[in-house]
């Protein structure tokens, strides 16, 4: 092939790497100008800090309660500033590393594949060995992650589980008192039990999209349901226990569903609907506020906030299940039809579907929280009874709910995918309650978790997003291989990147929260204009620089220094001479007398950095280095990111032209088809429990491309139908050539969706043409031309149709082969030999013609490798041994037919290694010509121009209305508004069986307790037409502060609740 294509070193002598930012959008463009700056003014701080020996007192973004929370912003405090700039610095480092792995990572991304045994171990081994090794008792989980956490308490008269033992006799009289007394580790639902709920589910649906499982998407799906349904538990409990609708607790949720996804967006230049989980729970969530916030100082009453959710039912109705206009007008104005990553048909049909999966979800969620200190009672009273009656009760209820479970699983789990889409909003739930029911059937199961899934729960949110760009690619559509060849290993490398850097970002996230969003109005407000005003200006910055087209890693570089040095100089002109004076005055105080503003972990350090702690540290010096050192700071990362860029691989797209010089370049490799993933396979879909033609180097052959440079950008691959029609759509494709030429169009044929094309059968014409329509839209059409002469006149004719301008459609791709035939029959005399010759002149200058007058693609096939024993002719084994086609071939390139084209197939470099397959000495098995048509069609990148896309036609917005199911939907939320049962009537079973367990006798008892925990006065109203007004004690600051600084829930609502405040999402 070296003497017919261009060698590599041309290539890499003539192809320039493209610029580290010609393709990169604004947003990617500001984006590192800001956090460049930000870099740069760290590094340049924290320089000078060491510089003047004042690096241990650098410490106070966090709080001195040994937590690790931080305290609000001051931006009068050099420690405080410092604290921002270091988590944003390390925020931005991730965000860097994550652009890195999508656009310029150092191997090629490689495709998904599945394995349903692979998968189903995986998940397995986390979820059932290393969670289930990990299984400890909540209150151990507790001290582990709160330190400061007193011990279990007062332990007496307690069971087993923790909880205190008070019986009831059989005719509902208590001994004592009427139910077990509640603890925050095994109240129902509690919060160690709904991280570890959102850990398994979190690493089956990692794994889902890590292996391409599709075949358990109906399970996934019903997963998301569960995360939707935590939206509205989680923020319903919180708004309730607390009563806090404030600005500034609205800010810090919004801040903790979009920070990161905002960033991300902003660094992928990806639009928000790709990450769609986000705008789910960020929708809902003010779903839940508006609810809760309207009329809320009757939210207490018994029957007030039960019609408000009646009415969001029937809101949800009508919106979702309801085929009107009012969804579509309600979203029209943030909304599409625009085709973008992530919402193929438009952003508003993809917010319609996604919505529309879970749109009762969060409603169901909040009927729970509501319920929730009935059904917290409902359990305690049955396990107060004896075992028998208990027991009895509690399998009642889990009957029902199984016999529904079970129903499911037959019916709408077994529907394909776009069936049990239309079921989910109406059935998702069914698991859902069923495995909160079960999971909290008894104390013991409630005061366990896996330690190892709690963890992963925590994370659940960064997990989701980043999984995006560090573990999976391409908006997670491929893999990420830092290892190549070894899938495996590498997947234990990628992951465990990707989970400290999730970990790390779930950190940031909060930390920063605390510092920019405090429980102050106006603090928030004046960060959030803060952060809008710097990330506004670096965006019209990064917006002129590409309007002058001076868009370049060297002035992304250079703004980052000015702005940098600004923001550095900015920080010392407003902090440092106070932060010098304290520092001084402390030191002349007491070793033991610290201010709150500086950690306990510097006080080692200070006699050894006070020797050199003073005025004259401050010298010309300590002030011109540190921003040298920020500048070399940003000059590694822009020289890493150079670095990565010129011999790093891409982000997936079209190939460049300079990949017609390896595409070529494969080999047949051997497969082992009677390895131990074949023989599973086999036995699973097959039903074959052993095989019999085992060779023993492989017994079947797959085409692979021979590993190329990252830098070349050649990422060859499998083209299989759909990418076929993305890049053929309206087009039309005629093959000229004899009957290797016909092979190579058979199997792509075979590959645009013609299984049976070029199938073996004797009764059909041998020479003659072909055509077929493809997808309604592409022509592909064979014409016999054995001869070089016969090739001309095809071409001719059809140069000449194009040139008269008729309503002739000239083809947009030519393939032409030939070159065995002119060797059997026309080259004998010399006088054949010249006019053959003269004849491939003109088939060269007609093949110009086509490309020059109306831009076809001409591709040459260069002959197939001749098995010369296996000619089964003597005319044969005269003129077309493999030496007489070789020295054919270089007659073709002399004749400037391989310079003439626009590409050339090399058929020996997919025939060679299978030349003994040549059954006539001339054609190969039909699966050889396989590769020679993968060649073409990865071609095809640079050869064509991109496909003719159709233009999106949505399927209209109100189509997957159900108003049937959704009346279902709107009984059964009533049955548990008005039955006051979050299982939705499914508890009234139970009450069959055991007396004084009726959810709606339960009511009074249930909030009176929750309400003078909460410091209300008054209580629900025993009739059911009248409402009682309630007050709710004013909360202390204090205690405000409290619940802010943590980003959860204080301890007094777990207690009550127990799952977190922000409730993290996947």
């Amino acid at each position: 092939m070296g003497d017919y294509l261009r060698e590599e070193e041309s290539f890499l002598q003539h192809d320039a790497a493209p610029p580290v930012l010609g393709d990169a959008p604004t947003t990617t463009i500001a984006t590192a100008m800001l956090f460049g700056s930000i870099i740069f003014a760290t590094a340049s701080l924290a320089a000078r800090l060491w510089l003047t020996g004042m690096w241990s007192w650098r410490n106070g973004g966090c709080s001195d309660d040994g937590t690790g929370k931080s305290r609000p912003l001051d931006t009068t405090s050099l420690p405080s500033i410092y604290g921002l700039l270091y988590y944003s610095t390390v925020f931005g480092l991730i965000l860097f590393y994550s652009y890195i792995c999508e656009h310029h990572p150092p191997f090629f991304h490689e495709e998904k594949t599945y394995d349903r045994d692979e998968f189903f171990f995986w998940t397995i081994l986390v979820v059932v060995f290393a969670g289930g090794h990990s299984l400890k008792r909540n209150n151990v989980i507790k001290m582990r992650n709160i330190p400061s956490a007193g011990g279990a308490g007062d332990r007496s008269a307690r069971g087993k589980d923790g909880s205190r033992l008070q019986m009831i006799d059989e005719d509902g009289q208590s001994q004592t008192q009427v139910a077990v007394a509640p603890s925050t580790e095994n109240e129902v639902l509690n919060r160690y039990q709904t991280e570890e709920w959102k850990g398994w589910m979190q690493v089956t649906f990692l794994l889902y999209h890590y292996m391409h499982a599709m075949e358990i998407y109906n399970g996934i799906r019903v997963m998301i349901t569960c995360y939707i349904w935590m939206t509205g538990f989680g923020n319903f409990s919180f708004f309730y226990l607390s009563n806090d609708y404030s600005l500034p607790r609205v800010l810090q949720m919004l801040w903790r569903l979009n920070f990161l996804v905002f960033f991300l967006c902003l660094t992928h230049g990806n639009p928000y609907i790709l990450y769609y989980i986000c705008p789910l729970h960020t929708y809902f969530f003010f779903m839940v506020y508006a609810v809760m916030s309207i009329g809320k100082e009757k939210n207490y009453t018994k029957w007030w906030i039960r019609i408000k959710l009646g009415v969001l039912a029937l809101l949800i109705y009508i919106l979702w299940d309801t085929d009107t206009e009012i969804f579509e007008r309600m979203h029209t104005l943030f909304l599409s039809e625009e085709p973008v990553a992530g919402a193929t048909m438009g952003t508003k049909w993809e917010w319609y579907f996604r919505s529309y999966l879970d749109h009762w979800s969060t409603l169901l969620g909040m009927v729970f929280a509501l319920n929730f200190p009935i059904i917290s009672l409902f359990y305690r009273k049955l396990e107060a009874r004896s075992k028998p009656r208990q027991w009895m009760g509690k399998l009642a209820v889990a009957f029902g709910m199984l016999l529904l479970f079970c129903l499911w699983v037959k019916g709408p789990l077994m529907y394909g995918k776009i069936a049990y889409n239309s079921t989910n909003p109406y059935f998702g739930f069914i698991p859902l309650v069923t495995y909160i029911y079960i999971r909290n059937i008894t104390p013991r199961l409630r005061s366990y978790s896996m330690e190892l899934l709690h963890e992963i729960g925590k994370t659940t949110l960064e997990t989701y997003l980043m999984q995006h760009h560090i573990w999976l690619t391409s908006n997670s559509k491929t893999i990420l291989v830092f290892l190549p060849g070894w899938p495996r290993v590498n997947l234990a490398l990628v992951t465990y990147l990707y989970v400290i850097f999730s970990r790390k970002l779930h950190k940031l996230t909060l930390l920063l929260r605390g510092m920019l969003l405090p429980d102050d109005r106006g603090a928030c407000i004046n960060s959030l204009v803060g952060m809008a005003v710097t990330i506004a200006g670096f965006y019209c910055t990064a917006f002129l620089l590409d309007g002058v087209e001076m868009t370049s890693l060297l002035t992304v570089g250079l703004v980052s220094m000015v702005s940098g040095a600004l923001l550095y100089q900015t920080v010392l002109d407003s902090s440092w001479s106070t932060y010098r004076k304290s520092i001084k005055k402390m030191k002349e105080t007491s070793d033991d007398d610290y201010g709150d503003e500086y950690s306990a972990a510097s006080q080692s350090e200070t006699h050894e950095s006070s020797e050199r702690l003073g005025e004259e540290n401050d010298t010309i010096y300590g002030k011109l280095c540190p921003p040298i050192i920020g500048a070399m700071v940003l000059f590694v990362l822009g020289f890493t990111w150079n670095g990565f860029a010129a011999a790093g691989a891409s982000a997936i797209g079209p190939l460049p032209p300079r990949c017609d010089a390896f595409v070529n370049d494969g080999i047949w490799i051997p497969i082992d088809g009677c390895n131990e993933a074949s023989r599973g396979m086999a036995y699973r879909d097959f039903g074959a429990a052993s095989y019999g033609t085992c060779a023993p180097h492989g017994n079947s052959y797959v085409w692979a491309w021979k590993e190329q440079l990252a830098r070349t950008r050649c990422r060859f691959g499998y083209r299989n139908e759909a990418k076929l029609k993305q890049s053929l759509n309206r087009r039309e494709v005629v093959f000229i050539g004899d009957s290797m030429t016909r092979y190579v169009y058979h199997a792509s044929a075979r590959a645009m969706g013609i299984k049976d094309s070029g199938a073996y059968d004797a009764t059909g014409p041998k020479h003659a043409d072909i055509s077929n329509i493809l997808w309604e839209t592409t022509l592909v059409k064979f014409k016999w031309a054995p001869l070089a002469v016969d090739q001309l006149n095809v071409l001719k004719e059809i140069n000449r149709q194009a040139s008269e301008g008729t309503e002739f459609r000239p083809p947009d791709l030519i393939f032409l082969g030939g070159g065995a035939w002119d060797r059997l029959h026309v080259y004998a005399t010399d006088e054949d030999r010249q006019s053959h010759a003269a004849i491939l002149k003109d088939l060269g200058g007609e093949m110009q013609k086509a490309q020059q007058e109306y831009g076809a693609a001409v591709v040459w096939f260069i002959p197939t490798t001749i098995n010369s024993q296996a000619l089964n002719t003597e005319e044969k084994r005269d003129h077309m041994r493999e030496e007489d086609m070789e020295a054919m071939r270089a007659v073709y390139a002399r004749n400037g037919i391989l310079s003439s084209s626009s590409f050339v197939i090399d058929g020996p470099a997919f025939t060679s290694s299978r030349v003994a397959e040549s059954y006539d000495g001339v054609h190969y098995p039909i699966q050889v010509y396989d590769a020679g048509a993968q060649i073409l069609f990865n071609a095809l990148d640079w050869l064509l121009p991109p496909g003719i896309v159709e233009p999106a036609t949505p399927p209209r917005v109100g189509k997957m209305a159900n108003p049937i199911l959704g009346m279902m939907m709107l009984i059964l939320v009533t049955i548990g508004l008005v039955g006051f049962d979050g299982f939705l009537g499914l508890s009234y079973l139970a009450s069959l069986f055991v007396k004084g367990v009726m959810p709606y006798n339960l009511h009074e008892e249930a909030f009176s307790a929750l309400h003078k925990k909460l410091g209300i006065t008054g209580s629900p109203a025993r009739s059911s037409g009248q409402q009682q007004p309630v007050t709710t004690r004013k909360k202390s600051k204090s205690s405000v502060k409290k619940r802010g600084r943590g980003g959860n829930v204080d301890e007094e609502i777990a207690a009550l609740l127990g799952p977190k405040q922000d409730v993290e999402i996947s």
